[in-house]
């Protein structure tokens, strides 16, 4: 009885084994037999590197035919567009700057001396080589020493202060030149209108009191005495330098230019006793531009 109780679990135990075996060799076969199993829509896909290339022919959407990579941002490729990986309103563009401005022509004949700008702008690029700007900008000059001298003489004032403004609000269209990925010259010019104010000032003796505290105190405060203004259109033309400091592939630009700006400002008349003509000045302006 014990000999046939042991010869039947060797051979139960033979067998397990056995099946065991063949299980573990029929299971790829069973999976590899399933996966080339057709849908219903009768085709055939026979592993999953098939499934990348089916789905390579499709973008999220399930339109055929197009990469399944997002429209912006796609690395690796090459974009040979003028605004690479933007939209529309990536063509909007914005300046400030501001710099010295030098007197030329009439106005550097005893009317006015050096001073400076500021400048600011937006505009549109219609493509990396052509854009326009609406710009503002104001120079602020201040008129020669010799010249209020004579002009406190003449008037038995004991000293004369004087300055003279010019702003305007021009439309000016710009040329880029790149000389390379990231530098590059551009030329700009246009006209508009032009408000030249030229103000004369008095140190006036006045007592000023504070009122928190209560106490009084007296000084010179510079006071206008005199002052005349004219309005007339104008134009400019300029040169300047760009520099793309935040890489290649960004609109934004560190640039310097120069520019010669001529306004029809009318001579001295009884009406407008401190007219000094034509005014002629250059401003050299650095900003950025994006």
């Amino acid at each position: 009885m014990v000999s046939i109780s042991v010869r039947s679990r060797t051979f139960l135990s033979r067998f397990a084994i056995a099946a065991s075996a063949l299980a573990l060799i029929a299971l790829p076969c069973a999976v590899q037999a399933q996966a080339s199993v057709a849908p219903e829509g009768g085709q055939q896909y026979s592993s999953s590197s098939d499934w990348k290339a089916y789905l390579t022919n499709y973008d999220f959407d399930g339109a055929p035919g197009t990469s399944a990579s997002p429209q912006y941002g796609q690395y690796g490729r090459r974009n040979n567009s003028p605004y690479p990986y933007q939209n529309r309103w990536s063509h909007l563009a914005f300046e400030f700057g501001g710099g010295f401005t030098a007197p030329v022509g009439n106005a550097a004949r005893n009317w006015e001396t050096w001073g400076y700008n500021v400048n600011v702008g937006a505009g549109w690029n219609f493509s990396k080589y052509f854009g326009a700007m609406i710009e503002y900008q104001f120079n602020r000059m201040k008129i020669p020493g010799a010249t209020l001298t004579a002009l406190a003489v003449d008037n038995g004032i004991p000293q004369l202060g004087g300055n003279i403004n010019t702003w305007s609000l021009t439309l000016d269209p710009i040329v880029y030149m790149p000389l390379s990925h990231s530098f590059g010259t551009y030329v700009t010019g246009g006209g508009g209108f032009y408000r030249k104010v030229t103000n004369f000032t008095e140190s006036v003796l006045s007592t000023q009191c504070d009122p928190y505290y209560g106490f009084c105190y007296s000084g010179y405060v510079p006071t206008t005495v005199a002052h005349s203004s004219s309005n007339q259109l104008g134009a400019n033309l300029g040169f300047g330098l760009y520099w793309k400091a935040f890489g290649d592939s960004s609109n934004a630009k560190l640039y310097t230019e120069a520019r010669y700006v001529w306004v029809n400002s009318p001579l001295a008349s009884p009406k407008n006793p401190y007219g000094s003509g034509t005014e002629g000045f250059i401003p050299v302006t650095v900003g950025l531009r994006f």
